[in-house]
Parts: structure tokens; sequence; C-alpha cells
């Protein structure tokens, strides 16, 4: 009796890797894509200090991330630099996360960075026209790193409001 089911567990466990394999290709690690991306929107903060070399403006920025894969993602961390009006204002900045974005559906992602007062300089024309009324442009490159059922995944990231 027991060789009897020797076999029948080998052929039910070939049965169920051949059905994992086919219904679940959308799974395999070669499959994953990357997310959309939607700035949603950027709030700047600004901090006058005295002294002056104290101040600072930060940045509250809000990402949508679209999954469309069939599988839950965990976005770990992003790394991007951030330019106001086409002028680079931060560079190299590691945003740690651990959002979840489920399969299939969206998630917010929430940054803030500060640009110190050795940066402001570069902002002045760009907070020249805020204050007039102008709107000012982000624009957002870098990379999103994943945490996947088959490993770290890494995939740009290029937001732009305009």
């Amino acid at each position: 009796m027991k060789r009897a089911l020797i076999p029948a567990t080998l052929l039910t466990i070939g049965c169920i890797v051949l059905a994992a394999l086919s219904g679940c290709r959308s799974l395999l690690p070669g499959e994953i894509v990357n997310p959309s991306y939607a700035l949603r929107s950027v709030v700047p903060h600004v901090a006058i200090a005295l002294p002056l070399s104290a101040s600072a403006i930060d940045f509250d920025i809000t990402i949508v991330v679209d999954n469309p894969n069939a599988i839950g993602l965990r976005l770990d961390w992003l790394d991007f630099d951030l330019a106001i009006n086409d002028t680079p204002i931060l560079t190299s900045v590691r945003a740690e996360q651990g959002v979840h974005i489920p399969a299939h559906g969206m998630g917010d992602v929430h940054l803030r960075t500060r640009v110190g007062y050795g940066n402001l300089k570069a902002l002045f024309r760009q907070i020249a026209d805020v204050v007039q009324g102008n709107r000012a442009h982000y624009a957002i490159h870098g990379n999103a790193y994943y945490h996947t059922p088959f490993g770290q995944k890494r995939f740009p990231v290029t937001l732009y409001s305009r």
C-alpha cells in the first residue's frame, strides 16, 4: 500500500507544479513591471530662522503609485533628484518608505525633503515667481526599490508637474 502512495504523491506534486507554472505566468521574476507614477502634490513650507543660515524650505511631496502587477509590492525606498523650474535643487536624496502597494491597486507615497540655506540662493528666482503668482514646475528623477517575492527590484522613476 505504501508503494502505491509514493507514485501518487509524486504525480500530485508534479500536477501542482505544472498548474502553478501555467497559471501563474505573471508571477515569474521577469514578469514584474514598473508601476506608473503620478505627482499628486508638492507643498513647500518656508522656515525662516535667525541666523539666516539656519533657514530652510521643507517640501512635502505626494506621489501616487499604480501597481499593474498581479502581486503586491512593498516600496522600500526611493533615491531621487529634485529640480524646480529646471534648476537642480537636491541630488541623491534617499527616502525610506516601507509602503505596501496592493496588486492591481494604488498607494500614496509621502516624501519630505529639506532644502537648506546653501541651496536657497538657487531657489531665489523660483520663490520670487511663486510670490508673484507664477506656478513652480517640479521634476523628480530617480529609482524606486521594491521588495518582491523574487527579491529586490529597482525601477526608474521620472515625474513632472506642469
